[in-house]
Parts: structure tokens; C-alpha cells; sequence
């Protein structure tokens, strides 16, 4: 199949009962004058440009055997696009934000693809890479001047890129501009969840699903500053030739953050900046401000989202407030405060895995719903605490979302888990299509419309209702999860 986009003619190939456009460019190599820089729309190409295999990923630590014919490059913005094979039109689209903390995954990853996600329903898929790490998140103003004053959100930027090429061209895909919905899990709903208050932005999505993510990583100027002093010198920079980071490999800017995540959680150290200019205000007073549009939400966490902690090697003092440090700055004696209210009843290590689970995650989820709800946007809320092949980890929804459940059955999923993962699939497609969660294989489930009492989905072995106090998070600790 041939589709002429604004830039030129792509040609796409049948992939698992879908057709598939994969490695589209949206946007020119980030490199040379404009590494650090916004965007610039990809230049028109002539002839057919054949979509059949992905583009190359952003440059990132590289994991060994990680899908190395793919390879890794500053020249990474691309996208991939699955549509079904008919002559529907007017589909809603998906718009689907790969996660990995901000400094590592791709649009290639195996797990996440069209043909598993929309199977035989009528929507379309479009799923765009963005840089990473120090390349789409180093905040250089106070080190290079107004000239790279927007360094700090060059990945933020890559994604509303991505979604104008989707506004411009989406129609000649099947698809309906005005019914994007944004989807992403981690970094992909916090990404999500950014560019929910980012004004450049506004207008070109309809609805949001967050899976473990809100806006907790935008960080203020101040901070941003600190922690790119941080990598500058590992890199062996200060301010007076911070310069050379222009023309620096750009391995050696990566080596230099894997080090930096020695003194600062790897989870933390990147994400968008309150610039005044991408990001105008905080996200709170953006959302109170009534700012955010007509929008549908779905957002939620997974009950044990960091419980990693071995309990046979229970932490020291000492490594739980460094642990803390790293994690969350000058907000880490909160941590210490909350940690110290569960030790009384739970055990070191589920004491720190709680505190963990709901600082990282759960608190900046609940609050955004809060927030959403307060402000008139309709917002369904959901907890997953379904422990099918193992306890309710971060990330472990996806392979129901996604139905690669058979696939993974090495990992523990049982066959008897392909009705959770229809009950799932048809419950997020079916929020996707509709703007509305509700589905003949759920109890019936109510948006969250005030600010006090709420609704939440309860996805365990039977899914059920359940009624809690959107004010329910710890009260104490700021949505931005890190301070300097």
C-alpha cells in the first residue's frame, strides 16, 4: 500500500493481519547545529520511501542482544504507523508513548505494536521515537545561553512534533485528527501527562490513557540546572567550556550519564523543564486554571509497583536515606518521615517498598486524578493489583494490555490468563474508541466528578468497584518527585 503524506510517498506492508509503515521521518537529524535544539519538521523526499523496517533508535546505554540490527543514532526521529486493512476512515488514533524512564526504550521495542494492541478493531496506531537522556532532556540555558534555552524539553518537543505530523497527515492513514488518543505507560504516561499541560500542545488529542505516570518529573529550572551540572562534570565541563558538549560523541555523553546515575536515581535525573517557555507554569495551577480542554482521561498504578527489596537482606539506615537522597533531593526527610509511619507495622524492606511504590508512582497519580476530577475533566480511575503471573510489579499490565501473555509464558502467564488479557484489551480499546472505559466484561464503572470521594476500577482476579478519597495521597510530598 502507497500513501502520499505532506513530506512524500510512503509505502507500507501487510504485518499480522495490519498494515504497517514503519521508520517514517518526522523530523531532521537533531545533530551538528541543531543537537539541543527544537525540532525541525523532516525535509520532502522524492520516489517512494519504503517503510518495511524500523528506524533507529534513540542513543541510549545499549542492553546486550537488544534488537542490535536496529541500531542507535542521534538521528532518531521517526515513527512507525499500523492501520487495519480496510477502507474504514474517521478512525481514532492512537497515539502511543514508549516508556524507559526518559533515557532508554524505543517505538521498535517487540512488546508494543499495532497488531496486538487493535487487533480487529477499527483504529489506527502511530507510535513516534523522541530523544533521550542528556540529548532530549540536558537543561543548558545557565550554561550556554538563550540560544539552547530550550534543551531542557527538546524530547517533550520531539513528541508535539510528532503529533502535529499526525494532525497534517493522519487523514490519509484512515484516521481522525480530531480523535488522537494519547497512550503510554511510565515515561510514556508521564510524557502523556506533560504534554496534557503543555499549551503548544493543546488541540491536537481528544483523550489520555496514563498507566503509572502524571506530571512528577517536570522539574523546576533550579533543579534541572543542578542535575545537568551533575553530567557536565562527569564529561569533565564547567561553565567555561560547556561549549564542547556541541560537538562531544555522543557516546561519551551517554557513558557520562550512566555514571551521573551513581549519585542520582536513574528514574529521576531526566524529564521536562518549567521553562516558561514549552512549560509555562506548574502543572497544577495549569490544571486549576481550567487550562487543560475538553479531554477524557484514564489513569491509574499498579499496587506494588517497586517492590523489589530482598527481605533476607534488610537495608541499613544509612541506605535507606541514601536511597532517598537519590531518589527525591531535598524531599528526601518526606520520605524518611512516611517511611518510618509504615515501619511501625510493615517490615524494613516492605516499608521501603511501600514508600517507594507510592512516592515514584502512586501519589502523583492520585493527585493528577484529584486534580482532573476537581477541574471538569471526566477522569476513570483504576488500581491494578491483578497478580496473575507474579505480584502487581511496574510494568506488569502490559502483557495483558497487549495479549502477550502466550508469548511470555517462559516469564509465568498461564493460558487461563487470555481472558484477563481480552477483559483488558477490550476495556482500554474500548475507552480508545468510545471515550469511555465501560465494557459488557466489567462491573459498571464510574468517572471520578468531584474533588473528595471517587471511583476506581479494582483489576484483580474479579475487577470490581471501589469507592476512595481522591485526597488520599500524602499530602506532604510536592508533585515534583525530585528537588536540588
Amino acid at each position: 500500500m502507497i500513501i502520499e503524506t505532506k513530506s512524500g510517498k510512503v509505502e507500507g506492508y501487510p504485518e499480522n493481519g495490519m498494515i504497517a509503515f514503519k521508520g517514517i521521518p518526522f523530523a531532521e537529524a537533531p545533530v551538528g547545529k541543531l543537537r539541543f535544539k527544537p525540532p525541525v519538521p523532516a525535509a520532502p523526499w522524492n520516489g517512494i520511501l519504503k517503510a518495511d523496517k524500523y528506524g533507529k533508535r534513540s542513543l541510549q546505554t545499549q542492553e546486550q542482544g537488544y534488537c542490535d540490527e536496529i541500531g542507535f543514532s542521534e538521528d532518531c526521529l521517526n515513527l512507525n504507523v499500523w492501520i487495519p486493512d480496510s477502507s474504514a476512515t474517521k478512525r481514532p488514533v492512537i497515539f502511543y508513548i514508549h516508556g524507559g524512564g526518559h533515557f532508554s526504550g524505543a517505538n521498535s521495542d517487540p512488546f508494543f505494536d499495532g497488531p496486538h494492541l487493535i487487533k480487529d478493531r477499527e483504529a489506527v496506531m502511530v507510535a513516534p521515537n523522541y530523544r533521550l537522556g542528556a540529548l532530549g532532556y540536558l537543561y543548558l540555558k545557565d550554561y550556554l545561553g538563550d540560544e539552547y534555552a530550550d534543551s531542557g524539553n527538546c524530547g517533550l518537543l520531539d513528541q508535539i512534533l510528532a503529533l502535529r505530523w499526525v494532525h497534517d497527515n493522519i487523514e490519509a492513514f484512515g484516521g481522525d485528527k480530531d480523535m488522537v488518543v494519547l497512550m503510554g505507560q511510565s515515561a510514556g504516561a508521564k510524557s502523556a501527562a506533560n504534554l496534557m499541560v503543555t499549551p503548544s500542545a493543546k488541540g491536537l488529542f481528544r483523550r489520555a490513557i496514563l498507566q503509572s505516570g502524571a506530571t512528577q518529573c517536570i522539574r523546576d529550572p533550579h533543579t534541572a540546572t543542578k542535575l545537568t551540572g551533575i553530567i557536565l562534570k562527569e564529561l569533565g565541563l564547567k561553565k567555561s567550556n560547556a561549549e564542547e558538549i556541541l560537538t562531544m560523541n555522543g557516546e561519551k555523553i551517554i557513558d557520562a550519564q550512566k555514571r551521573a546515575y551513581q549519585k542520582v536515581n536513574i528514574g529521576h535525573i531526566f524529564g521536562p523543564v518549567m521553562d516558561g517557555r514549552t512549560i509555562l507554569e506548574a502543572p497544577e495551577d495549569y490544571i486549576k486554571g481550567g487550562k487543560t480542554g475538553e479531554l477524557e482521561v484514564m489513569i491509574g498504578y499498579n499496587s506494588q509497583e517497586l517492590y523489589y527489596s530482598d527481605p533476607q537482606k534488610e537495608k541499613t539506615e544509612e541506605e535507606i536515606v541514601y536511597a532517598f537522597r537519590s531518589c527525591y533531593g531535598l524531599n528526601w526527610k518526606i520520605a524518611m518521615e512516611r517511611f518510618r509511619q509504615f515501619s511501625k507495622t510493615e517490615s524494613i524492606s516492605e516499608a521501603f517498598d511501600h514508600v517507594q511504590t507510592e512516592f515514584v508512582y502512586g501519589n502523583a497519580a492520585l493527585r493528577m486524578t484529584q486534580l482532573l476530577a476537581e477541574n471538569g475533566v471526566k477522569t476513570w480511575s483504576y488500581l491494578w493489583n491483578f497478580t496473575g503471573n507474579h505480584i502487581p510489579y511496574h510494568f506488569t499490565e502490559m502483557a495483558y494490555i497487549f495479549d502477550y501473555t502466550l508469548e511470555e509464558s517462559e516469564k509465568g502467564y498461564d493460558r487461563r490468563d487470555a481472558a484477563y488479557c481480552a477483559l483488558i484489551n477490550e476495556t482500554w480499546m474500548s475507552f480508545i474508541i468510545n471515550g469511555n472505559p465501560e465494557n459488557v466484561l466489567l462491573p459498571k464503572w464510574l468517572p471520578c466528578t468531584t474533588s473528595e470521594m471517587g471511583y476506581r476500577m479494582y483489576f484483580d482476579e474479579r475487577p470490581h468497584l471501589e469507592q476512595f478519597n481522591l485526597r488520599s495521597y500524602y499530602l506532604k510530598l510536592p508533585m515534583q518527585v525530585i528537588r536540588l
